[in-house]
């Protein structure tokens, strides 16, 4: 009995993918299914799928695509380079929510001594929650110096251009447009390009960022400027090509 092979629609499907995504990871080279029907259709086969979740398992670490095909095929040293980022972020949610935590029992203190809290300790406190679980100290000092850095009504513009952005990527959901579409890879790209000024450039500000608008919501994160429709839009797109349009395609291919 030969070894059983699947469609690209049977794996897309399977794996909760569409077949767009599938063609373009075929496209740039990170999962070529081996084998063709005598149609000229992409058959995938089991190694080909064992390969795909492993895809999938190192972008919900959040490894970049661009690093994915080297953890896969290289010496593993990207891979421990990725899982100690991502414990790093989650060691620092846990001292956030601990910092929240100790606010909080002050706050309680306070409260049962039947003193009124001080308009620092709210402050305090709001900003904990707010924040808790998303941004170190380290990084929220830095935000704020960026803002400096830009200077006149940065903030104003960076909303601005979300709100852009946002009415974009309702539109293409409206329309239906597939993630790995190149319309839907130029928003990401725009998208990216926006997260990257506000934050100038520091990887892990933008990634508490990104857990910030999961972790809320994006309505709730963006003060109402992003809508959840439009971030599970560009959330998508943004996991198909890291916020990178694809290189002009080939000639179409069957299958």
């Amino acid at each position: 009995m030969s070894e059983r092979s699947w469609k690209v629609g049977e794996l897309a499907a399977e794996a909760g993918l569409t077949v767009r995504t599938l063609h373009y990871f075929d496209e740039i080279g990170l999962l070529t299914p081996g084998e063709r029907s005598a149609g000229g259709h992409r058959l995938y086969s089991a190694p080909d799928v064992q390969r795909l979740y492993r895809i999938l398992a190192l972008r919900g670490l959040g490894m970049p695509l661009t690093e994915v095909a080297t953890a896969l095929d290289g010496s593993g040293g990207t891979l421990r380079s990725a899982v100690h980022r991502q414990l790093e972020q989650v060691e620092q949610r846990i001292a956030a929510q601990r910092r929240l935590h100790r606010r909080l029992l002050t706050l309680v203190t306070t409260l049962r001594e039947a003193n009124d809290p001080t308009v620092d300790q709210l402050v305090a406190t709001m900003e904990a929650m707010m924040n808790a679980g998303y941004f170190t100290p380290e990084q929220l000092t830095r935000l704020k110096e960026r803002h400096r850095e830009v200077g006149g009504d940065a903030f104003g513009q960076w909303r601005r251009r979300w709100a852009e952005l946002d009415a974009e990527a309702v539109r293409q959901t409206e329309q239906g447009v597939d993630p790995a579409d190149p319309a839907a890879q130029q928003l990401a790209g725009r998208w990216t390009t926006l997260m990257d000024d506000m934050t100038g450039g520091d990887r892990r500000i933008l990634s508490s960022m990104y857990a910030k608008l999961d972790g809320q919501g994006a309505e709730a994160a963006t003060l109402g400027v992003v809508s959840t429709t439009a971030w599970t839009h560009l959330k998508r797109a943004l996991a198909v090509g890291h916020g990178r349009p694809p290189a002009d395609s080939p000639p179409a291919q069957p299958g």
